[in-house]
Formats: C-alpha cells, structure tokens, sequence
C-alpha cells in the first residue's frame, strides 16, 4: 500500500514536472532547439548508428541505407531484383572495431556489412540457415569482437564471427527462461547488459544475474552508459532509471513508453520517447525539458514517436522515429536562437526584428514591423525574455534607435525623428527627408547624425528646428546611402562615415573622401559596415569583398587596406553588423574572424543559428558581452566566450567504385582498387563527412597517372569519371576543406592498379617490336623508293591519325557526346569572352549570353533495374542523337555522369533559355525510345538551366561553378516540380552565390532572382 501510494506520488510529480518543462519549453519562452531533418522515406527510422569510417546508418521503411551527408545510399545483398537484394525490416544496428555494421534484420537474421569489399554477408542464425530466424531487436560487440544479439523468441547469443557459431545464453528472470531481448549494451568495464521483456540483467563473470530494484515487471526498451560509468535505462510503461551500487534507482514515472536514450552534453540526459523528448539532469533528476512537435517551428522535432538516439562522433546527437524519419540536432554552444512567442497576443508572437538596442539597465528593445517596441530582459540568465511593451502611442515603425546619457531615447520612425523620455513621453519631434533612417548616432556634444537612404543629416541640438543636409568639406553633396557612422575612439568629434560613395573622415561639416593607396585599396567601395576596435584599428565591411582592415597610412596620407574577406575565398559581404569581442575577434551575424590566428569562420544554420534572413543595421552588445542580431524569424544570440574556432577536419572517404560505368567491388580498398583487364574507365565516388553543412566543402581531385593538375568540384561533381585508362598503375588523390577554412584539408590516396591483357603484357610487347624490326630490316632495301614517294602521303595520314585521337579523348565512347576533358579546354575561353562582352559595354547585343543547361532523364535507374543496363545505354544513344537535333553545331553537348548531360549554348539570348529547355523536353517526351526486341520505353527528362553571366551588371558575381552549383539547384527544383519540365534562372539582381535558393519554394520565392519554371513564369 506505501509502495502503491509511494509511486501515484511520484508520478503526480513526475507529471507536474513535465508540465512545468513543456510550459517551459513554449515556443519564444526560452532559446529554441533547432534540428535539421534529413529526407528518408516513409519518415520511418526504426534504428541508426556511426560506423568507424563516420558514415550513418539509418534503417528505414524501405530497406538499409548509408548517409555521408549527401545522399541515402542503399545497402544491399546481391540478388536479381531490388526486392531480392533488399535487407527489409533493420531494427538494430552495431559498428565494429574493425570497421563493419553489424546488421540485426526482422527476418533475415544476423548480418554483415564489409567496407573493405563494400558487400553485405549474411552470418545466419542460431537454427542454421534453413532454420526460423527470429527477429534481431539488439546487437552489441563486445572488446573481444563477440557479437552480442538479442531476438524476440529464440533468447539471447553470443556470437563469434572467427568460428561462425551461436552460444546460446542462459538468460533467466526469477528461475524462468526469458527469451525476448529488447536492448543491449556492453559497458566500458567489459560487463553485457541486457534489457528484456521482464527486467535488466547483467553479465559477470561469465554468469547472467538480474538486478535488483526492478520492482513490476516491465520490458526494459533502452540503455546507455553515461560518461560517469552509470547506466541508464528506459522501460515500456514508462520509467526511467539508472543503475547504482548493484540495483536499480527510479528517477521518473514517466506514464510514456521510453525508447531511446544517449548522453548529450556532460550531465544531461536525452530520453526519447513515444510523445517527444525530454532533457533531463542526470545529477538531479529533474526534467529540464520536454520538447514536442510543433508544426509552427520549422526547425523543431518533426514528430514525437521517437525510436533512436545517436550521438555522432563530433559529439552532436541525431534523432529518428516513426512519423519523424532522421534529424540532426543543430546546436553551438556560442549559438542561439530567441524564436517568436507563443501567445497570440504577445507583441513578439511575430519576431521580425531589423532594429535593436541595449539600454543601460539591461533590457534590450526591439522594435517590430507592426510598430510595436518590445521590452525584452537581455540580462544574463533571463533568456531574453518578454516584459512587455515599451510606452509608445505612435504605430509607425522604428528605424533606429539611440540611448541618450540622461536615459532618454531618440528615434527615427514615420519619417520622424523623435526624442522620448525614459517613461516614453514625447519631448519633441522633427520631421526628416532622405527615405529611411539606417545609422543614428548621438555625439558626446549632443549632436544628433542620421545616415538616410539619401545623405547624412544633423540636428544641432534638441532646440533646433529642423534637421540639416552634411556636405562635403569642399562643398559638393554628400550623396547617396549611409550605412556605417562611428565616432573615432581617440579624436572626439571626429567622425568615420561609410555608405555608398565610399568612406569619409573628419568632424561634422568638414567631412572627405579617405584616399586610398592603389595597391592596397578596397575591393569594392561601398561600405556597408565599420568598427574601431580597442587597439584603434579600423575594421571595414563592403558588398563583395567582404571583410578589410585598414591597417597603415603610406607616406601620401592613404589608407592602405588589407583583403581580408578576398584572401579567404568569402564571397559578398561579411555581415555589415561588426562586433568585437573580449578576444579581439570580429564577428557579424554570418562569419567570426580571428586575427591572431588569420583564420574566418562562418556561423548559420548548420550551427543552429537558422533565424531567417538577417537584417543590416540590426545588432546589439548585451551586459555580459553577448552578440544580439535580428533576423525575419528571430534573434541569433552568440556567446562569444564559448566559441572556440574551427579546426576539424570532415573525414574524408571513398563512398563507392565504378569500372566502365557499372559499380564495382575491390577485394580490399584497404589495399586498394585492383581492375580487370579489358577495363577502359575508372569512376569513384568521394565524400567529406560534415554532415552540419556538406554544401560548404570543397574538393580537389586528380588521378597520377593520368591527370597531372588537381581538378576542383563542389558537392554536385563527386562522382568523377577517369579514361581511357591504359594498363599500370595509378593514385586517386583526393582533398576536401571547408570553403572558409583551406587550411584544414582533409586528404586520402588510393592505389588504383590495371591488369593488362595478354597482347599488353611487356614479353609479347617486346616480341612484337622484335618482330616488327626484322620484318623492317628485311623490307627496308626495296621499300625504301616506295616510302620516299610516299612520304608526303604517310605524313598526312599521320596527322589526320593524330586528329582522330585527340577527337577520341575527348568523345563519350558510348554517345559520342563530348566529355568533361573537352569542356576542361573550351571552357575558360568561351568564360572569359563572354564576361569580357558585358564589362566592355552595359548592351552587348541580343546574342551574347551563354547558357548552361543540365539535363537528367526521369527514373533512369528503373530503367536500368527493369529493364538491364543495355536497355539504358540504347536510350542514352538515342538521346544524345535527339539532342543533336535541337542543339546546334556550335553547342556543346557533354555528358556530364550516367544519363546527366551538360550542354553550353554560345552566342544565344538568355530570353530564350525556356523556349529551348521546353523543346528539349519535347524531343524526349514526344517519341518513344526503342530498347531492342520490339520493345520501347515512353522516356521523360528534368531540366536546369542558368544563364551567364547571371548579373549582367557584375558579369564576375557568379563563376563557373557557382553557376553550375545554381544549375545543379534548378535540376533538381524541375525533379521536385513533377519531372518532364525545367526550372532555371536569366538573371539575378542583388543575389549572391552563397544565398542561392536550394530547393522549389526558395526558386518560387527568391524575389532577387528571375526564375522560369515550367508551367508557371517567375520574372521579376
């Protein structure tokens, strides 16, 4: 009766608790948790895991796949068909020390993934291979490479893989056999936990014992070893212990099925569960939150059945479930984001925010696109948290804002400036020219400067009339944008001014333009963003260029500038909103520069700091030396003390081998890749494993041997092809860094050896040349009038022999379409005239676009599977022989990987890309495709195109692989769209590389870019 009142108590209060956390955990009540979803079918994961090379595994609905950050990639047992080669249901999954998955199937029993040799092995079952398998729910491999696996039905065994033999375990609960084991672990100490259907047992001393404390019976869903040694473990009727001193402790009567369980940072438990997450205090025992899904966060858990917890090797932790599929988790712990409230009511419930401002006290004000300014507590620890409304009886929305030392407030709002009491009482106003208020700066002398979109203005004073128009010291206007205005640190009075005219120094009235030194000049000048750090440095933002530091004054009194955003690949600007922190480091709401240590990182949503498009002109400083930055979906807050710069390398791996196009498996990739004689192309497949954000990496590959200089390619070329290869000897090299970061370069080699055939092997080489010099001794007498008749003859033939071959290299064997080497050599020409075109002249003409088109037939790979590779190669001639007739001559047409083509069309107009992409789409649709016997096959194909150069106004904006990088993006927005169509991009206005849309609704949306999609036409 104690024990029965004792635990409706203790769940009474576990109740409570949860509520308290979910009220906690309200959307815009505290900092958000973000995550990132990855595309898996069905949103069904039953199990994940990490291997030893750092690739992970998810189980889905349709069968084993591996992720590298990319692409799902199925991992199959050979087999005729997909249904045959398909593991089916995977409900536990174990990495190996020496590299395998140990795969635990719902029919199939236990089985094996080989990296070395890139094939699944299957290992059987206790019963033989004709026998019943029972359902693998848990594997586990212990120090001395057994395998552990629990089954549902036939008990519990131990596996050795050197032997291929099954021990059966002795698994008892209160003298009876238990047969159904739910989870495993083996801790650090070398003991085997297992949760079944009736408790926890461990395994010590080679004897199975249950341990105490487990009160009713219950099936045991989940464990895990904390960092501490202890273990935690999660049941069906929904309690949460953790081992101590031999016996089980209740921590929580959760009343929810727990499923999964990790360790995220020190001390704090992740627990999943059948309704969301919890986070609880491992020390404690309190439930510091309970995250649920919620369809207004589109960075939240995307569902709440929850099955498993991973925590990867860089120490982040992923999610899958039922209904939720696979999320990573996105969090720095520098990086948060303040999202908007809940309550309908509140006036943060819309959080986009383009103004900020720290008062004195603590509090931070933030003023809303509906005219609202909203209290906020920026003290530390208070999160952010909504006070309320800032007394204001006027709607119109604030465009800057500035604390006076007396506590009163200035503001430019409604095409007014404003000065307000700390009560919010209205002292007086002014009225303001120039369009909208970006930079208000009060001086000490109590001059007020306003940089507008048109010029700088200056109130005297609080008793001056009206507002005054700077000049220049030299008279002339001062026109234009003002983006950046401070005051100098050492010079009272004296002003740094930046916009879009460039950059003026001086006091109020007798501002210049800064001279600048011509080899050390800005990149581009306008400026967009200042900062005087504390050691007097000048630090300058600009559009393109990014990030400059003034560094020194040559011996005529001009600046001399330092690149830094150029020197580091940045691309646009560094963030306009300059800080400084206690280390010196210079951060904006995108990127964190190091001085001392020269090197830049860039911050956003794959560090979890995805708080919509970030505003210019919005960022505060709050009391305990934290970063504020405003965005169209929330407030990103960095705690500079707990970044610490990047200097990871992503692992760099070999995802998967292709010989002649067909994939291959080595004997060892260890070793090496081995082919076959007869073998004309090598083609492989590599990937950096940064699965935060794989878009930013970069490679650089070349196979020695064949190819001398390093090729470069983005996450779009990673499948490179390499032939024709000749018998010998070869070495992949491949690296991968992080745009912003070259100098951490991952690097991996391959040995890549060709087997000759026998015609090629050096003895007949050699018996043929002796041959053929006895045969030339013997001829060379009468023969050699003929040869001196014929030499005019013989030459020609030799140089029309020549001209074949180097046509060869650079032909597609199978479609005769040209190839990447070919495109390697036109391109840069055909690049440079046409940039030339649009920066010799605003107008160059009708015809001087170029257009750069990639095309991919629709469900190829099913026509491969159905219908046998031949099938395919029949279809890729006959496209290529349709797209000679809508391409013209002077096109190039290259077939780009499998059934990808590239083409780049010369001297066209951009205007015209739809019509041409439309009528590629019919020469593919329209005819049927004939595959031998009688047999033809209705084929479709997606198409993207993006013409160059894409700004006409900054024809260098957008390079060669951005523009294929955008192309890539439109290809696969036309697969998204329904196929059989094509979505590309004639111009962009404004819109940089990095800020290009990535999927359907980022093209339909993107307001800066002219998109054309079938059946629908977005011109702006």
């Amino acid at each position: 009766m104690r024990r029965s009142l004792r635990l409706h108590a203790f769940g009474l209060a576990a109740c409570l608790l949860l509520s308290c956390a979910a009220a906690q955990a309200r959307p815009g009540d505290t900092l958000e948790v973000q995550f990132r979803s990855i595309s898996v079918p069905e949103s069904t994961v039953p199990a994940i895991a990490q291997d030893q090379a750092g690739f992970i595994w998810v189980a889905t609905s349709k069968g084993l796949t591996r992720y590298d950050g990319y692409r799902l990639r199925p991992i199959e047992k050979e087999g005729e068909t997909r249904a045959h080669r398909s593991l089916g249901w995977v409900r536990a999954l174990a990495p190996a020390r020496d590299g395998r998955m140990w795969i635990g199937t719902e029919f199939m029993g236990l089985m094996a993934y080989d990296p070395e040799r890139d094939q699944v092995q299957a290992h059987g079952s206790p019963l033989g291979e004709n026998g019943p398998k029972a359902p693998v729910r848990a594997v586990a491999e212990d120090a001395e490479g057994a395998v552990w696996m629990g089954t549902v039905g036939q008990g519990l065994f131990r596996y050795l893989p050197a032997t291929r033999r099954f021990e059966a375990q002795d698994l008892r609960w209160q003298g009876e056999p238990e047969s159904r084991v739910l989870a495993l672990r083996v801790s650090r100490d070398g003991r085997v936990w297992a949760g079944h259907w009736r408790g926890l047992s461990v395994r010590q001393g080679g004897r199975w014992q249950a341990v105490a404390g487990m009160g009713a019976d219950s099936p045991v869903l989940a464990l895990t070893e904390a960092a501490d040694g202890r273990i935690w473990l999660g049941t069906q009727d929904g309690r949460l212990g953790v081992v101590e001193a031999g016996r089980i402790r209740w921590v929580h009567e959760l009343k929810l099925p727990v499923q999964a369980l990790a360790e995220g940072e020190p001390g704090q438990l992740w627990v999943g569960t059948k309704s969301g997450l919890l986070w609880v205090d491992m020390a404690s025992g309190a439930i510091a939150l309970h995250l649920r899904h919620d369809p207004r966060r589109r960075t939240g858990l995307a569902g709440n059945d929850i099955s498993g917890l991973l925590r990867d090797n860089t120490g982040t932790l992923w999610l899958s479930g039922y209904g939720l599929g696979l999320q990573r988790h996105q969090q720095h712990p520098a990086l948060a984001v303040r999202g908007p409230d809940a309550d309908p009511a509140s006036p943060l419930a819309e959080i986009d925010v383009r103004v900020l401002l720290r008062l004195k006290n603590g509090e931070v004000l933030a003023p809303t696109q509906k005219g609202a300014i909203v209290r906020l507590d920026g003290r530390p620890g208070a999160e952010l948290a909504t006070l309320g409304r800032w007394p204001r009886e006027r709607t119109s929305v604030v465009e800057a804002l500035a604390e006076a030392p007396d506590a009163s407030l200035w503001m430019a709002a409604g095409g007014r400036l404003e000065h307000r009491a700390a009560d919010g009482r209205l002292l007086r106003d002014w009225p303001l020219d120039g369009g909208r208020a970006q930079r208000l700066l009060l001086l000490a002398s109590g001059e007020v400067l306003l940089g507008m979109q048109e010029g700088l203005y200056r109130l005297a004073n609080e008793k001056a009339t009206a507002l005054e128009r700077q000049h220049l010291a030299d008279g002339s206007p001062l026109h234009g944008g003002i983006y950046a205005l401070i005051e100098d640190r050492a010079q009272a009075g004296m002003l740094w001014v930046g916009g879009q005219q460039g950059m003026f120094r001086g006091a109020v009235g007798q501002l210049a333009a800064v001279p600048q030194s011509p080899r050390d000049s800005l990149g581009n000048p306008i400026i967009m963003g200042l900062l005087q750090a504390h050691d007097g440095k000048l630090w300058v933002d600009t559009p393109a260029s990014g990030l400059h530091r003034l560094y020194a004054w040559d011996e005529q009194g001009r600046a001399r500038y330092e690149r830094i955003g150029e020197r580091h690949g940045t691309e646009g600007v560094f963030g306009g909103n300059l800080h400084e922190d206690a280390q010196g480091r210079i951060w904006s709401q995108l990127n964190v520069y190091d001085p001392k240590t020269d090197q830049l990182d860039s911050i956003g949503p794959a560090e979890g700091a995805d708080f919509g498009t970030f505003w210019f002109f919005a960022s505060t400083t709050l009391q305990d030396g934290s970063l504020l930055f405003g965005g169209s979906r929330g407030l990103l807050r960095v705690q500079p003390e707990r970044y610490s710069m990047a200097n990871v390398k992503p692992p760099l791996v070999i995802s998967a081998v292709r010989a002649d196009g067909q994939t291959f498996h080595p004997d060892s990739l260890q070793q090496g890749v081995v082919l076959p004689a007869g073998t004309r192309t090598l083609g492989v497949e590599f990937a950096g494993l940064d699965y935060a954000d794989p878009g930013r990496l970069r490679y650089q590959y070349r196979l020695r041997g064949l190819d001398a200089p390093w090729t470069q390619a983005d996450g779009s070329a990673r499948s490179p092809s390499f032939g024709p290869l000749k018998p010998g000897h070869y070495l992949l090299q491949v690296r991968a860094s992080a745009q912003l970061s070259g100098g951490h370069m991952a690097e991996l080699e391959l040995p890549v050896e060709l087997r000759p055939l026998w015609w090629q092997t050096a003895w007949a080489q050699m018996a043929g040349a002796l041959l053929a010099v006895l045969a030339i001794a013997g001829w060379i007498r009468w023969r050699t009038r003929q040869l001196r008749r014929r030499e005019a003859e013989l030459q020609a033939l030799v140089d029309e022999r020549t001209a074949e071959l180097r046509e060869a290299s650079l032909t597609d064997t199978l479609t005769g379409l040209r190839n990447r080497r070919y495109l390697e050599l036109r391109l840069r020409d055909d690049l440079r005239l046409c940039s030339r075109r649009f920066e010799a002249t605003a107008l160059p003409g009708p015809d001087s676009d170029l257009l750069l088109m990639l095309l991919d037939l629709d469900h190829f790979k099913r026509i491969n599977d159905a219908h046998g590779h031949a099938a395919g190669d029949a279809v890729l001639v006959q496209l290529a022989e349709r797209l000679r007739r809508v391409f013209r001559e002077t096109d190039s047409l290259v077939r780009w990987g499998g059934e990808e083509v590239l083409v780049l069309v010369r001297e066209t107009n951009r205007d015209d890309a739809a019509e041409l992409a439309a009528r590629v789409c019919a020469a593919v649709r329209e005819q049927p495709f004939e595959i031998g016997e009688g047999r033809v096959l209705h084929v479709t194909t997606s198409v993207g195109f993006v013409a160059f150069p894409l700004d006409p106004r900054q024809p260098r904006a957008w390079d060669w692989h951005a523009s294929l990088g955008l192309a890539d993006s439109a290809l696969y927005a036309a697969k998204a769209n329904g196929r059989d169509g094509y979505v590309g991009a004639t111009s962009a206005d404004g819109l940089g590389p990095s800020e290009s849309p990535r999927d359907l609704e980022a093209w339909r949306d993107e307001q800066r870019l002219s998109a054309r999609i079938s059946g629908k036409t977005v011109v702006r």
